[in-house]
C-alpha cells in the first residue's frame, strides 16, 4: 500500500514538475496576441495550448475591418497560463491579376531632374542651383501660379524676363520657397533658369488582384520612382492601359531582362496612388463573375513551394512554380519574402524574373499570399516578394479615400 501511495505521489509530483515548466515555457515564449480568421479561436503554434475568448466573439465585419477580443491562453485546455489578445479578421477574396498593364502617371508638380548652368552674356551662370533649387525638389507654384507641367515652367520663366520669381517646392515632405532670376541663353535668346525636369512618367506591369466588388485594382507591389532621382513620383492623376506583349529580353547575371511591349489603345482605368507597396486605382469594368481567390494573412505564409502567376509571350496569365526561401515578417514594407524560380519553362523563356513581372501574383496553398517585387540583378532567378495582406490594406485605404470624397 505504502509502495502505491510513493509511486502515486512520484508521478504527480513528475506531473506537476511538467506543468510547471509548460506553464513557465508558455509565460515566456508564447506571444501575447494572435490573429484568427472568422473563428473563435486563433492558432497558437502548439497542441499543448490553446487560445480561447473570454466572451462570445462576433465574426469581423464584412468590410475586413478586424475586431480585437481578450482572451487566455490555457495549457491542456484547462490550466491558464498568460492572458492574450485575439484579433479576428474577415476573409478577404480577390480576382487573380497576373495580366500585363500599362501605367502613364502625370507628376503632382514637377521634378527637378538635375541642375546645370546657363550660357549667358559670355559667362556660365548657374540660377536655379543659385537660389538653391536641387535635384528631387518638386516645384508646385511659380508667382503663386501652379505648375503641372514643363511647359507651365518654360511659359512662365519666359515671362519673367529675367525679373525675380518666388519659387514654391516641396522637398522631404516639406514645403519650401526659394527666389529665382532667370538667364537669357546666348544660343537661343530665351530665358532659362538651368535645370532639367519632368512631370510625368510611363512603364508596364503586372496587376496583382483586382477586387471586382469595388473595382479596386493593385499592381507592381512597389512605388513608381523617378528613373533620375529615385524618389516616388508624386500622383496627381494616371491611366491604366492596355499592353501587348511583343517579346521578352531574358535576364543574365548582372544585367536584368525586361519584358518588350507597346501600349494600346483601350483605357482599362485610372490611378489614383502611388506608394511603396504599389500603384492603385480603380478600373473602369468590374467583372461579377470573375472567379475570386482568398487572400492569405502574412502569418499564413510559409517557406516552400508556391507559384506566380505572369504573362511573358503575349498570351493568357500563365502559372509558374517557384520556391519562397525565405520569410521576413516586420522588415519592411516591399521585401517580405525571398523567392526562387524553378520552373524550366519560365526561365526557358525569361532567364528568372525579369522588369514587368513586377506585380506578378504569388499563390501558395491555394491562397494569394504576395507578389513579385524585385529581381537580384546578380541572380535573375531569384527576388523578393511583398506580402499581399500589405497590399490589400492599402487598397483598403484608397477605397475609404474614395468613399469620403464621394460623400
Amino acid at each position: 500500500m505504502q509502495r502505491a501511495i510513493k509511486f502515486v505521489s512520484v508521478l504527480v509530483s513528475l506531473f506537476c514538475v511538467v506543468v510547471f515548466c509548460f506553464v513557465g515555457y508558455g509565460t515566456a515564449f508564447i506571444p501575447d496576441s494572435y490573429v484568427a480568421v472568422d473563428v473563435n479561436a486563433a492558432d497558437t503554434g502548439s497542441a499543448l495550448f490553446t487560445c480561447r475568448c473570454e466572451s462570445d466573439v462576433a465574426l469581423a465585419d464584412s468590410d475586413g475591418y478586424a475586431k480585437s477580443y481578450p482572451a487566455q491562453i490555457k495549457l491542456f485546455n484547462a490550466i491558464p497560463v498568460k492572458n492574450s489578445t485575439v484579433t479576428v479578421v474577415h476573409r478577404r477574396y480577390v480576382t487573380l491579376g497576373g495580366n500585363v498593364f500599362g501605367l502613364r502617371i502625370f507628376a503632382d508638380g514637377v521634378i527637378v531632374t538635375g541642375v546645370g548652368t546657363v550660357s549667358s552674356e559670355g559667362t556660365d551662370v548657374a540660377p536655379a542651383k543659385k537660389a538653391g533649387i536641387k535635384q528631387g525638389d518638386i516645384i508646385r507654384k511659380i508667382n503663386g501660379t501652379a505648375v503641372t507641367s514643363n511647359h507651365d515652367i518654360s511659359q512662365l520663366v519666359e515671362n519673367s524676363s529675367g525679373k525675380s520669381m518666388s519659387v514654391e517646392l516641396l522637398r522631404d515632405g516639406k514645403t519650401k520657397n526659394v527666389t529665382v532670376e532667370a538667364a537669357r541663353d546666348t544660343a537661343d535668346g530665351k530665358y532659362k533658369l538651368g535645370m532639367w525636369v519632368r512631370d510625368s512618367s510611363a512603364g508596364v506591369g503586372t496587376v496583382t488582384f483586382v477586387d471586382n466588388e469595388t473595382g479596386t485594382v493593385a499592381g507592381l507591389g512597389h512605388a513608381i520612382c523617378d528613373t533620375d532621382t529615385g524618389d516616388i513620383m508624386p500622383l496627381r492623376s494616371g491611366d491604366i492601359l492596355d499592353v501587348i506583349i511583343r517579346g521578352c529580353v531574358k535576364g543574365t547575371s548582372g544585367t536584368p531582362g525586361e519584358l518588350c511591349g507597346i501600349f494600346g489603345s483601350k483605357t482599362l482605368g485610372e490611378l489614383y496612388m502611388n506608394g511603396a507597396t504599389g500603384v492603385y486605382g480603380v478600373v473602369a469594368e468590374k467583372d461579377s463573375r470573375a472567379p475570386k481567390i482568398p487572400v492569405a494573412l502574412c502569418s499564413e505564409v510559409e517557406t516552400g513551394k508556391a507559384q506566380i502567376v505572369c504573362t511573358v509571350d503575349g498570351g493568357e496569365a500563365e502559372y509558374f512554380d517557384i520556391e519562397i526561401t525565405a520569410v521576413h515578417r516586420g522588415e519592411g514594407e516591399e521585401k517580405n519574402m525571398v523567392i526562387k524560380v524553378t520552373d524550366s519553362d519560365l526561365l526557358a523563356k525569361t532567364g528568372g524574373i525579369v522588369q514587368g513581372m513586377s506585380g506578378s501574383p504569388i499563390v501558395q496553398n491555394g491562397m494569394l499570399v504576395g507578389a513579385v517585387t524585385h529581381v537580384f540583378v546578380n541572380d535573375p532567378q531569384q527576388g523578393y516578394g511583398i506580402f499581399a495582406e500589405t497590399m490589400l490594406s492599402t487598397a483598403r485605404e484608397l477605397e475609404e479615400m474614395l468613399s469620403r470624397d464621394a460623400a
